[in-house]
């Protein structure tokens, strides 16, 4: 979105319309999905928002001026997806479940596994601002399970990703 660089950065390798942004795709999109569950469901229905791990970065600010510029757009989109679904939680509207995942890779795309295995390195590196990779099936059982489970809600890691996945078999 706002840059030929998403092809390469996202997984899909997608090729967004003129004009789309990460305000628009992300944020809207979500704002409105929102407003129209909690126009038309009951109270503390679940609401799951995949996020990116990177969002708890505080750093970001630094990608202003820079070739990657638009990570730092691409967060701060998220982060306020993220801040109405929690203010929505605190209210009883929704039951919030924000899943956190960085590189979300699949066996069927050979070609990610360089980075997954930089990211799996970085991480048991022990760098801060690097998190383990997670699967697409681990991301999707996770999501089940936390809209199956009504205690589950808030912000969830790979860890937490990780231990709900394997709890739904």
């Amino acid at each position: 979105l706002e840059s030929d660089l998403n092809r390469i950065a996202s997984g899909s390798g997608s090729v967004p319309a003129p004009g789309a942004t990460y305000d628009v795709v992300t944020r809207q999109t979500a704002f409105n999905a929102m407003d129209a569950v909690a126009k038309h469901g009951a109270k503390g229905l679940p609401f799951a928002f995949v996020s990116a791990a990177e969002a708890r970065w505080d750093f970001d600010s630094a990608f202003e001026g820079t070739p990657v510029e638009w990570l730092r757009r691409y967060l701060i989109a998220k982060r306020a997806v993220e801040d109405r679904l929690s203010d929505m939680g605190a209210e009883g509207t929704l039951r919030p479940l924000i899943v956190r995942p960085s590189i979300i890779w699949t066996w069927d795309n050979p070609g990610a596994l360089p980075t997954v295995a930089a990211f799996i390195l970085g991480n048991r590196l022990g760098l801060p601002f690097v998190d383990k990779p997670v699967t697409v099936d681990t991301l999707a059982r996770a999501i089940i399970k936390g809209i199956e489970t009504s205690e589950e809600s808030g912000i969830k890691n790979y860890e937490e990703m990780e231990k709900m996945s394997r709890s739904l078999f």
